[in-house]
């Protein structure tokens, strides 16, 4: 009985521990999902396009749905912290938007992303569940964003072409935008800090210091102006929130990797917009190469650090920090004379430098400078200094422009008065011709009644490339970049003013903002993440957001004060650190509407929450009497993932037959180009444009054939696009058209005013809308009837009353078009005939 027993125990034993290898190699396989659904999504355009983020929600959705089911068979919890039900209410909020949204297919997409974002977070929460696979994971992040610089940096050398990643003189890399480069970077710069603490492996530091570079040399040439400056207050928190006997750590591995990117900081533009761009390579490696040595230096440094006592640590941060912040003001303060010149072998061409100065408004000042000018084949002039006035909304005015011909050394100065809206000026300094040069040594402008109160123009900065030079200069609160989004903010606010409560769903900005702008202006983004959910959500929105970031600020702070290991408090500092770094950023540019930005930021979050779910569990006095598995939590993710697999799929199918269908109707394939369309629309019933491309294809069979029903079912579905985007001025134009052309001409006409009235700072609408009244009343004037035909030519002329009425509110008003202007004159001559 015995032997049996002991046999049976055995085999019970093997079972359990091949369970146990399932199980764990189960969990392995989807923990390694959840690093590529992480890792990859900034390399595909920041999967900022459906046609790239579709296929991700679908596949996260997938991992999700298997997923849950093993949680659901081992009854394990998938939905337990306060955090979990705050995620939750964020995509509550935007359900409850979309029955009240202005754009009903934005507004389900949005609610489709979120889910998404929540559904990584979860992952991370339950999977990455103990300190190897956080590390893990942080590294993987942090590898992603190296990605990123490194092919930010290699476009700019000429060796990837990858379509907008170098443009401009500005780094987009992988993101194809600038500002959101320089946030996905700063981030994981901020994180990669932190783990150069977590690790005790010299070789694995120096390796970290070269990833340090990598991102460092990319995001200073993001010339992301906010990025830069927030960069110390970030660097600042992640040293408070590091744990006592590693907040010197970052600061001296900051300093080393800032001392290995002089050199190629420095040598970049030059190189870059040299004849051999492909040179920039060589000073890659050796910032790599300086990168790990420094870092592998100072490994020995921090460690003696951290033997000596508490005094002396802090007397060695003290006293770097005054050497750095000395060495700081030599780099932003140590001045040279500016040369521009064209040799005799240059073909004639701009080189200019602009200078920046805050000044008052409607005063007399004078602009006092050195210069040495030479104009040997007496060209038209040396040089040009042009003097603009900028106002609140950084609109420039010239208030001055001074051609200097004659070869001259000495002194010289400008005066000139500002205007009544001037906040500051825009000084610049230009050289053209070739054959000539000239160099400004010293520049001040002071008040013509004030010489006293004089003012320093940096001419050239010793230290700085120029085009980080003039970012510098530009970083104000009345930039354009800044009075822009000063702007933006002013009308979001008049939209959320008309939809408080519930907001306009999804998308809420870029199908209203036209009806609400101040002046006519493009961006289908607010530029600041908290005003996009804010106008999308509502009030209610804004609730689960506040209660989402208080129950994370809670966690955080929970953590930090609990007894947790140094490994666990450098991981949570760097989690934290990351969270921060991108949240502050999103607060004044559109980097969350990025997906894989939003991604990072839901695997950080997750990382906080999964630290706690560690901490309870380890307190298992406050475990006892917890419920710790709710089974309808879990079948409604489940629900939930099929739900989002199927609609994510359907949609990403549709676009896949939009697409065709435009290729298609581009080659004028019109019967097949209707047939994609149509399985378009079957597959996303709620996309106006795909509707509308569907209505139009029908159209032109219409016309050809003459069939009543088709032409029914085509004004069916143009009838349906406008009725899903009321307030697309595009739509509402083509509606208009299709009705105008088919001699409905009361339904065309309230469609093509309708076009003005949701965007009506846009001068071309007046075009459509006066060129609609001149048809018709010519049309009705061949027809022999005068009445019809004057009462719609007086509308016509009334075109421009509309306009200049609009134009009036406008704080940046636009000229009618030319065509607006002929079209109302042609009518105008016409009715007088009529009289």
């Amino acid at each position: 009985m015995a032997q049996k027993a002991a046999k049976k125990n055995k085999v019970t034993i093997n079972v359990s521990k091949r369970s146990t290898n399932y199980i764990n190699a189960i969990n392995v396989v989807f923990y390694i999902s959840l690093l590529l659904l992480v890792a990859l999504p900034p390399y595909f355009r920041g999967m900022y396009f459906d046609n790239e983020f579709l296929p991700t929600i679908c596949i996260t959705s997938v991992v999700v749905v298997i997923w849950s089911l093993m949680k659901i068979i081992k009854k394990e919890p998938i939905i337990s912290e306060r955090l979990d039900y705050a995620a939750i209410s964020i995509i509550g909020a935007y359900l409850i938007s979309t029955f009240f949204a202005v754009n009903i297919r934005s507004a389900i997409g949005e609610v489709l992303k979120y889910v998404d974002y929540v559904f990584v977070y979860f992952l991370v929460s339950r999977l990455a569940n103990d300190k190897k696979k956080i590390w893990i994971l942080l590294n993987v992040l942090v590898l992603s964003s190296f990605g990123v610089a490194f092919v930010g940096l290699l476009s700019a050398a000429g060796y990837v072409n990858y379509n907008g990643s170098w443009v401009g003189g500005r780094i987009n890399s992988t993101f194809q935008y600038a500002n959101t480069a320089a946030s996905f970077l700063m981030a994981f710069l901020l994180v990669n800090f932190a783990l150069i603490s977590y690790t005790k492996n010299r070789y694995l530091k120096a390796l970290y210091g070269v990833e340090a570079f990598m991102q460092l040399y990319a995001y200073v040439f993001t010339l992301s102006r906010g990025a830069w400056v927030m960069f110390p207050f970030l660097f600042l928190f992640l040293i408070i929130m590091m744990p006592k006997g590693k907040r010197v750590e970052p600061f001296v591995y900051l300093i080393g990797v800032i001392i290995a990117s002089a050199l190629p900081i420095l040598k970049f533009n030059s190189v870059v917009n040299g004849p051999k761009p492909h040179n920039l390579v060589m000073w890659i490696l050796v910032g790599c190469i300086l990168a790990l040595l420094f870092t592998y230096i100072v490994s020995f440094l921090v460690e003696v650090v951290n033997k000596i006592s508490l005094k002396i640590g802090i007397s060695i941060i003290v006293i770097v920090g005054v050497l750095s912040t000395v060495a700081g003001y030599m780099v932003l303060t140590t001045e040279v004379p500016l040369t521009l010149s064209h040799s005799q072998n240059e073909a004639d061409s701009g080189k200019s430098v602009i200078r920046f100065v805050d000044v008052d408004a409607d005063r007399i000042y004078v602009l006092k400078y050195d210069v040495i000018s030479k104009n040997d084949d007496n060209k038209d002039w040396a040089y040009d200094i042009t003097i603009e006035s900028r106002n609140d909304l950084d609109q420039p005015t010239k208030i001055k422009d001074v051609y200097d011909k004659e070869a001259f050394s000495g002194e010289k100065t400008i005066e000139f008065s500002t205007l009544k809206d001037t906040k500051r000026l825009a000084i610049t300094f230009t050289n053209y011709f070739k054959g000539t040069s000239v160099t400004f040594d010293k520049a001040y402008i002071y008040p013509k009644n004030d010489p006293s109160a004089v003012q320093n123009i940096m001419l050239k900065y010793k230290y700085l490339p120029e085009n980080v030079a003039s970012r510098i200069q530009d970083i104000s609160l009345t930039s354009h970049s800044s009075s822009e989004r000063m702007q933006f903010y002013k009308d979001g606010f008049k939209i959320f003013k008309d939809y408080p409560l519930f907001g306009a769903g999804g998308g809420a900005w870029a199908s209203l903002y036209f009806k609400y702008q101040s002046y006519l202006y493009w961006t289908t983004q607010t530029h600041n993440y908290f005003m996009q959910v804010l106008l999308d959500t509502g009030l209610v929105g804004a609730a689960a957001m506040i209660f989402f970031l208080v129950m994370l600020i809670l966690s955080v702070i929970k953590l930090y004060k609990a007894e947790i290991d140094i490994d666990e408090s450098i991981l949570l500092a760097a989690a934290t650190v990351g969270i921060l770094s991108i949240y502050a950023h999103a607060a004044m540019d559109f980097d969350l509407s990025l997906s894989a930005v939003t991604i990072a930021l839901y695997s950080l979050i997750g990382i906080i929450n999964s630290i706690s779910i560690g901490k309870a569990h380890k307190n298992i006095a406050a475990a006892k009497g917890k419920k710790s598995y709710t089974g309808y939590y879990s079948f409604g993710v489940l629900i939930v993932g099929i739900v989002v697999v199927f609609m994510s799929f359907s949609l990403s199918t549709a676009l896949r037959y939009a697409e065709k269908g435009d290729q298609f109707a581009k080659t004028n394939n019109i019967p097949q180009a209707m047939q994609y369309y149509k399985s378009a629309v079957s597959y996303d019933p709620w996309n106006a444009k795909y509707r509308m491309s569907y209505g139009q294809t029908l159209a032109s069979i219409a016309d050809q054939t003459k069939d009543a029903a088709t032409y029914q079912e085509a004004m069916t579905q143009e009838q349906k696009a406008v009725d899903l985007e009321p307030f697309n001025s595009q739509l509402l134009a083509q509606l208009g058209a299709f009705y105008l052309s088919h001699g409905q001409i009361d339904n065309g006409l309230k469609y093509v005013k309708k076009a003005v009235d949701v965007q009506p700072l846009r001068p071309e609408n007046y075009q459509q809308l006066a060129d609609a009244y001149n048809k018709v009343g010519m049309f009705y004037l061949q027809n022999n009837d005068k009445a019809k035909a004057k009462e719609y030519l007086e509308k016509a002329v009334d075109v421009e009353n509309l306009f200049n009425k609009a134009n009036s509110k406008s704080e940046e008003p636009k000229p009618m078009t030319d065509v607006t202007k002929q079209i109302i004159q042609n009518s105008k001559e016409v009715l007088k005939g009529i009289q």
